[in-house]
């Protein structure tokens, strides 16, 4: 998982008088007069918000794998919008920022949906996938209607259990050990994250690895050029083909390649066990 720059709402989500505002409208007299069952949303999916979101979010958003040669992602509410697993009673859910445009991800089906997974390391099937979830340190915090105002905003946001890519920042949560890709969870937040987007899910620990192999061979490719760089300083055609492998090394790195979070852990200490940074 990496950090994501989120940019502004588009003016079609904060217009007034456009469809999203009215349905949103809606959704809260809905709850607000106790109306039977739940609202159904269905704007949120529409194919002009999945444009906008795939605009930020070129893969999943978090566990980072690449959805767009089968499959264009999903709408993902990080705060739940009909019901909240943790919650009692567990409906309604965050009716009101069903869209909120910085409540909007897009996320593979595995991290999203609620799906049958034998993780690594366990023996025994399991229904995985966020779905619903949302978890709180304390349930005492949590926003209970649209009414809550910004300190209590605040108040949960200081108690959520779950990282969102687009205001935390993944490198103090995770490391990565270096055989298998697995991620070594630091903090509580990364606990919680890990479980609920499946980050141990055996397909994904394996394109992980696939990844990190990859990236190892060309840390290798990068360590032999600066050996030979450092006999002669001054060689330019050798300070030329250094420079080429380093810049492929940190191609693996950037936010667009798959398990960019992965690859920086790993290049960065590779950087700093070589003076480079």
């Amino acid at each position: 998982m990496i950090n994501i720059v989120r940019t502004p709402a588009p003016d079609f989500l904060v217009d007034q008088n456009g469809k999203w505002f009215k349905e949103t409208v809606r959704a809260i007299e809905h709850y607000t007069n106790k109306n039977e069952g739940s609202f159904e949303f269905k704007l949120y999916n529409d194919t002009k918000v999945k444009d906008e979101l795939k605009k930020i979010f070129v893969k999943c958003a978090y566990c980072e794998s690449s959805y767009g040669a089968v499959y264009d992602g999903d709408v993902e509410h990080f705060r739940p919008k009909g019901r909240i697993k943790e919650k009692n009673p567990a409906t309604p859910g965050y009716y009101w920022l069903a869209n909120n445009w910085d409540n909007l991800f897009l996320a593979c089906q595995h991290c999203n949906q609620r799906r049958k997974h034998i993780l690594y390391g366990e023996t025994d099937e399991n229904g995985y996938g966020k779905l619903d979830q949302f978890p709180l340190v304390s349930e005492a915090d949590r926003l209970i209607n649209h009414e809550d105002h910004d300190l209590v905003f605040t108040t949960e946001e200081n108690s959520r259990l779950l990282i969102d890519p687009c205001k935390d920042d993944p490198r103090i949560h995770f490391n990565y050990e270096n055989t298998e890709a697995v991620i070594i969870p630091l903090t509580n937040k990364a606990i919680a994250s890990v479980n609920v987007y499946v980050l141990q899910r055996p397909l994904l620990v394996k394109e992980r690895k696939v990844q990190m192999l990859k990236l190892f061979g060309q840390i290798k490719c990068v360590m032999r050029e600066l050996e030979r760089l450092n006999r002669d300083v001054n060689d330019q055609v050798q300070k030329d083909i250094f420079t080429e492998e380093f810049n492929r090394l940190m191609e693996y790195a950037d936010g667009k390649a798959v398990y960019a979070g992965m690859c920086r852990f790993f290049i960065n200490r590779f950087l700093e066990d070589n003076n480079l940074s």
